[in-house]
């Protein structure tokens, strides 16, 4: 069948990574499963092919027949081609709905539900930290985001998402674009007054370093570090302190070093995961720990925190708040699933654990260790309800029961959704108990 076909879909749910979910209507319609991007749930669409498996059809909305109370005029003049925001066209009070029917999904066979969905504070502005791309065209800075569907970079003059500061940053990046590789990326981190940029792949030099003190800086853009030819410089301060807000300890972070999206909702995200982890005088296991933005609240009630993660810059932002605030936490560079088993195979065990994996989650193996390490509780950080599903099974079939689902939307405009997950230990089921 052409790529130019056109077929009516009628879509009926919605599908990790925002997909709409339907199937053709008409006299003798493929049988198979669509997941269709740009389709609504309760929409009537044409669509067209995109790819093809035994079961399912890949298709891409052409034109809206009937469409849902939810779908809007998108706030972006770019939705049409930037790869940046696949919900623009989501009323940004429909989308924290969509993203609960999203997780219900994946976890179904668990046979457990969200309890509770919490919708970002705001929908536009929110976002402090971003990875965007940049290539030199004519002279000039092209940044932006990928176009959907391709490796063709969409020039973003402001984006609506992004906060202010670093929109500004970004706009000052393209005043040293003679300087710059003929491609490249380029990380960001705001602190919702002033921002900082990462360029990996730029080498320092003199004429570099002068040209953004003279061109790029100012009161808003305090700080770019650049590495490249294996060589760490920084022109200005590259590093900042984040989420003093609400009595929290503020966090130091740079550039190149994981941070969630924004800072209001992360508030939200920290004192949950304190209070499911219940830590007061516990001995706690922290895997995946970053700079420290669970371990620093977790460190004021835990008998002492023990944490792993395998960016060595987050180690070290992480024992230097350790050491400023006299935190009883113990710090480690390593890879989690080379640490579990290992853990499992000598009888160490902690109270608790508190994981937060990077997309491709945990797996079978570590999951298995896992159960083994923490005696009474887990409690699961997941930006992936997939691989948190799979993980989930393991830990269950393990000796825990998930007495907890609770989900932040951190991304509006995006299918993206923060999956917290607390399991307990069921009495005689340990594994090491049978």
């Amino acid at each position: 069948m052409s790529a130019e076909t056109q077929e009516i879909i009628r879509v009926h749910g919605v599908a990790h990574g925002g997909h709409g979910v339907g199937r053709a209507e008409g006299e003798g319609a493929d049988p198979r499963v669509w997941l269709v991007d740009g389709a609504l749930p309760g929409e009537r669409v044409t669509a067209t092919r995109l790819r093809e498996a035994k079961q399912m059809i890949r298709g891409r909305a052409l034109e809206i027949l009937e469409a849902s109370p939810a779908r809007v005029t998108p706030p972006c003049p770019l939705a049409a081609t930037c790869g940046g925001c696949s919900w623009q066209h989501v009323a940004a009070d429909a989308q924290i709905e969509l993203k609960r029917q999203i997780v219900d999904g994946q976890l179904r066979h668990l046979g457990v539900t969200v309890r509770r969905a919490v919708p970002s504070p705001a929908a536009l502005g929110y976002r402090r930290r971003a990875r965007l791309h940049y290539t030199r065209e004519g002279g000039a800075l092209v940044i932006g985001f990928h176009e959907q569907r391709s490796h063709a970079i969409v020039d973003v003059p402001s984006c609506p998402v992004l906060d202010g500061a670093l929109n500004h940053a970004l706009s000052r990046l393209r005043e040293i674009a003679d300087l710059l590789p003929a491609s490249g990326e380029v990380a960001g981190l705001s602190d919702g007054e002033r921002a900082i940029l990462g360029l990996p792949g730029v080498p320092p030099s003199e004429a570099i370093d002068l040209a953004i003190r003279e061109r790029v800086l100012d009161d808003v853009l305090i700080g770019v570090a650049l590495r490249g030819r294996r060589r760490r410089h920084s022109v200005g301060v590259t590093s900042m302190a984040i989420d003093a807000a609400e009595g929290q300890i503020p966090m130091a972070a740079g550039p190149f070093v994981f941070t969630q999206a924004q800072a209001a909702q992360n508030a939200l995200l920290v004192r949950h995961v304190v209070e499911a982890a219940r830590a007061r005088g516990k001995r706690v296991l922290e895997l995946f720990a970053g700079a420290g933005n669970f371990s620093r609240e977790l460190g004021r009630h835990a008998q002492g925190v023990w944490t792993l993660d395998d960016g060595r810059e987050s180690v070290s932002y992480l024992r230097g708040l350790a050491e400023e605030r006299r935190l009883p936490i113990n710090a480690k560079h390593g890879k989690a699933e080379l640490l579990l088993p290992k853990l499992a195979r000598s009888g160490k065990t902690f109270d608790v654990a508190v994981v937060d994996p990077p997309r491709r989650g945990l797996g079978s193996a570590a999951s298995e260790a896992l159960a083994k390490v923490a005696s009474e509780r887990i409690v699961y950080v997941a930006c992936d309800p997939s691989t948190l599903a799979r993980d989930l099974k393991t830990l269950v079939a393990s000796g825990f029961r998930i007495s907890d689902v609770t989900i932040f939307d951190f991304m509006p405009m995006t299918p993206e959704i923060e999956v917290v997950a607390t399991l307990e230990a069921v009495p005689g089921a340990r594994p090491a108990e049978r």
